[in-house]
Formats: C-alpha cells, structure tokens, sequence
C-alpha cells in the first residue's frame, strides 16, 4: 500500500511535467511513477511516512505560489548584487532558532529556505538552523517569521 501511496503523486507530478496524455507517455508514466513507489517503500519501510490531509494539502498549494513569490524576488536581490560592480556582498551565518516541533515542517523550512535564492540552510538540530545569508538582508527574510508561520500554518502546527 506504501508503494500505491509514493506512486499516485509521482503519475500526478508526471502528467502535469508532461502534459500528455499520450499512450506511450502514460505507459512511461505508469512504468516509472511505480518503479520509485516500490523502491521509496521498500527504502523506507520502517519509516513512518508524513502524508497530508486534504486541507494541508489545500494550504499547500497556496504556500507554493507565495513561495515562488519569494524566490523570485530573492533571485532578483541576489542578480542586484551580482550585477553591481562594486559587488557588495557580505556574507554571514545566522542561528534562527525555530518552534517548529514536526519533522516535516522542520524539512519543509529548511528546503524553503534553501531554495530561496541568497540563503542556504547549513544544518538543522531539533529546532535550531544554521542558515548561510549573501548579505544580513537576506537574513530578514528568516528572522520575520513569515515563512516558519506559513510553514506552521500549511502542517497544523
């Protein structure tokens, strides 16, 4: 059942990469999307997998858009100081420390952090992050909240 669980949201993510309804890409579809199934249950068959209610999942896909509001506009920072000859980077290391009790809130920050441009997620320990910033700009960004509570807000924390 595991399998079946891993493998319906990968035919799903598959469809919409695609975008085809072909028979011969939804036999690859099937093919692969089962094939990561089985092996993501039999990887982790002693792991107590994380799945999302209807409603989290509802809260997911609007933290999704604001999330990729967010990166966009970091990218844009980052081409800023990128692009300026005098290049004024500073970079630090910040410690956020985080209430965020769940291990897949825990990942969720740490990944959406990590893929916001200008920031990079060192190390997570319970609920400490390690976080690399380009600039204490981009530090903000973190230190606000915003992020933890949407994250909060989209696992029921």
């Amino acid at each position: 059942m595991k399998a079946v669980r891993a493998a319906v949201p990968l035919m799903i993510f598959w469809l919409v990469l695609t975008g085809s309804l072909r028979a011969a890409d939804l036999a690859i579809g099937v093919v692969l999307s089962g094939l990561l199934g089985w092996w993501a249950a039999t990887l982790w068959r002693d792991v107590e997998v994380p799945t999302l209610s209807v409603a989290q999942s509802l809260r997911f896909c609007l933290y999704a858009p604001w999330l990729i509001k967010e990166i966009f506009i970091a990218a844009v920072g980052v081409a800023e100081k990128v692009l300026d000859p005098a290049m004024p980077v500073d970079p630090c290391v910040i410690v956020h420390h985080s209430p965020l009790r769940r291990d897949v809130s825990r990942v969720a920050f740490a990944n959406s952090i990590t893929l916001t441009p200008g920031t990079l997620t060192l190390d997570v320990d319970e609920g400490t992050f390690t976080v690399h910033c380009l600039s204490p700009g981009f530090a903000t960004g973190i230190e606000n909240g915003d992020m933890e509570r949407r994250i909060r807000r989209v696992f029921e924390e």
